[in-house]
């Protein structure tokens, strides 16, 4: 079987295109990835049954890319390209990551007669939202999040199978847009375990009452990710032996800094963006992994694939309330849940993981459910079905 993959972003890295690929290739799949890339030429690469199609995007079409349904510049250089690669091979399905091009990619599959496979890492819509560009001038004005939820209602419809990362979300697109369930697949944001027990390090060490109690925290650090809710409980801590991690940038981190050091937060360290592997060792070292992320509809119906990282090195989490990822951890009795944006709630569940005999339980809890049943190596079967289905008609 031979499939178009379209990412409109540049790869890698993309950890969850990257799983896919890898299954998929596995499986005997063969894959032309189309990517985007800054300047020069369009590049190709080709290793076995995978060919990456690495097309230069100039600023204006990246930037065009936000006022897309107001503007037909963007949709109709992706259609341009993707038909001429449609018209030069032959494929068997298309499939696409995340909303943006379903419109382009949709209509490109009727033209061709193909299936179309759309894999939503989250809900855009929902988390446009909260992007700082969108609620201040002048993009409050050029951009309509809510022509953007019409957009998604509309041709998800026109979708064969759409893929999706948690039961939670797939209930909302089945209540919400009236999605037949027969179409959807759940494919979550667990970690490939090869890949992922390449950057642990030897020296990995679980709870230690003999020094600073470490809550760490991994990823996007903007505000909509509950972090100025550990910088609150930081501050209401700074007395306790506990130290807080923070790994990872953004445009609002600055406003973080400036927090921590007008506070007198001393038992707050920033690394700023540190490549994977380094940031493994760190986590490895630390005791809690935090996902404090506050609610709203993207939130509440995805996981974070930190979530899974941090479990894989026997971390127990502290998650806030987000429907999906506090009914993983109530389920699988692996780390502790509190109210999104409430620091005390945070400080409170910090200071029961302090306790060892309450550490040690979760900790192995979340070690051994991410060894045995929630990593990419089980759950990718669900991948692979899908296309040896669609192979069989």
């Amino acid at each position: 079987m031979n499939i178009l993959m379209v990412l409109e972003n540049s790869y890698p890295p993309d950890e969850r295109v990257e799983n896919e690929i890898e299954i998929l290739l596995r499986h005997g799949v063969q894959i032309t990835l189309v990517c985007t890339k800054r300047g020069g030429d369009v590049q190709v690469e080709k290793n076995g049954n995978l060919s990456i199609c690495r097309i230069p995007v100039s600023k204006f079409i990246y930037k065009s890319s936000a006022v897309a349904l107001e503007l037909p510049f963007y949709f109709q250089f992706w259609y341009r390209r993707l038909y001429a690669l449609l018209k030069e091979s032959k494929f068997d399905a298309i499939h696409l990551h995340d909303l943006p091009l379903v419109k382009v990619c949709a209509r490109l599959a009727r033209k061709f007669n193909l299936p179309l496979i759309s894999d939503y890492h989250e809900n855009r819509p929902e988390i446009m939202k909260m992007y700082s560009h969108i609620r201040t001038f002048p993009g409050k004005w050029l951009i309509s999040v809510n022509r953007w939820l019409k957009y998604q209602s509309k041709y998800t419809q026109k979708t064969d199978y759409l893929i999706l990362v948690t039961d939670e979300a797939r209930d909302y697109y089945i209540k919400n847009y009236k999605i037949d369930p027969q179409k959807i697949r759940v494919l979550p944001n667990y970690i490939a375990l090869e890949r992922f027990k390449k950057l642990i390090p030897d020296n990995e060490k679980g709870f230690d009452n003999q020094k600073s109690f470490t809550v760490v925290y991994f990823g996007d650090t903007g505000f909509r990710r509950g972090t100025m809710t550990i910088l609150e409980s930081a501050e209401k801590l700074k007395d306790n032996n506990i130290r807080f991690l923070i790994i990872g940038t953004s445009r609002e981190h600055n406003i973080l800094e400036k927090v921590v050091k007008e506070r007198k937060l001393t038992n707050v360290t920033f690394t700023g963006w540190i490549p994977p592997v380094e940031a493994i060792k760190l986590i490895s070292k630390s005791n809690v992994g935090l996902c404090p992320f506050l609610r709203n509809i993207h939130h509440d119906t995805t996981y974070a694939n930190k979530m899974f990282q941090y479990m894989a090195l026997g971390k127990p989490v502290i998650v806030s309330d987000c429907t999906a990822q506090a009914n993983f951890v109530k389920r699988e009795n692996c780390g502790l849940v509190f109210e999104a944006g409430n620091s005390v709630d945070l400080c409170n569940q910090i200071l029961r993981l302090t306790d060892e005999a309450e550490y040690n339980r979760l900790s192995k809890n979340a070690g051994s459910c991410v060894l045995e049943k929630y990593n990419w190596e089980v759950s990718g079967k669900v991948l692979t079905d899908l296309y040896s289905n669609l192979q069989k008609k």
